[in-house]
C-alpha cells in the first residue's frame, strides 16, 4: 500500500481526491475519480433511507481496490475510459444538480452500449463497495450492512486480499 492510498483511507475519497497529483506515483488521475465520484453520488444521493455513496466511501473503495493487483485492470481502464466520455458529452456534469446529472446519466445509457456497459459496470462496484466488508475500503461504519439489516458471518477478514500478493 503506497503512502497516498493510507491517505485515503484514513481521510476519505471525498476530501483525498483535493489531495491527489494528476500524475502522482500510483498513476492515479484524478479527474476520471472525480466524474465516477459525481455518479456515485448520483446512484446514491443524500437524503434518502439509503446510506449515501460518500457516506459509504463509494469512491474510497474503488481507489483502494483498483490500486491493488488482484484488481481487473481491464476494468480499471474502462471506468476511467467512460468516465472521460461521460465528461466530455455532459460537459459540467459533476457540478449539475442530483436532479440534472440522472437526467444527463440516463440520457448517456441510451447513447450507446458503451456508456449503458460503463454506468452498469460502475454501478457494480458501487454496491460492492455498499456491501463489502469495511476492511476493504467500502461499507463505511458498516452502514450498508445496517441499512440492510444484515448481520456478518464470522469471522471476518483481519487482513485485506489475504494470500494475494500485491
Amino acid at each position: 500500500m503506497t503512502r497516498r492510498i493510507f491517505i485515503l483511507g484514513a481521510i476519505g475519497a471525498g476530501t483525498a481526491l483535493a489531495l491527489l497529483p494528476q500524475n502522482s506515483k500510483t498513476h492515479i488521475d484524478i479527474a476520471p475519480f472525480k466524474v465516477i465520484q459525481a455518479v456515485q453520488e448520483t446512484f446514491f444521493p443524500k437524503g434518502l433511507k439509503a446510506p449515501s455513496a460518500f457516506e459509504f466511501g463509494a469512491t474510497n473503495y474503488l481507489l483502494k481496490v483498483s490500486s491493488h493487483s488482484s484488481f481487473v485492470k481491464s476494468d480499471l481502464k474502462f471506468l476511467l475510459y467512460g468516465a472521460d466520455l461521460l465528461i466530455n458529452r455532459e460537459n459540467g456534469f459533476i457540478t449539475m444538480s442530483i436532479k440534472e446529472r440522472d437526467r444527463a446519466l440516463r440520457a448517456f445509457v441510451n447513447s450507446s452500449s458503451k456508456a449503458e456497459n460503463w454506468v452498469s459496470l460502475l454501478l457494480y462496484y458501487t454496491l460492492e463497495a455498499l456491501l463489502s466488508d469495511p476492511i476493504y475500503g467500502g461499507n463505511r461504519d458498516e452502514l450498508g450492512w445496517r441499512w440492510l439489516g444484515h448481520h456478518t458471518g464470522q469471522p471476518q477478514p483481519k487482513v485485506k486480499f489475504a494470500g494475494v500478493v500485491s
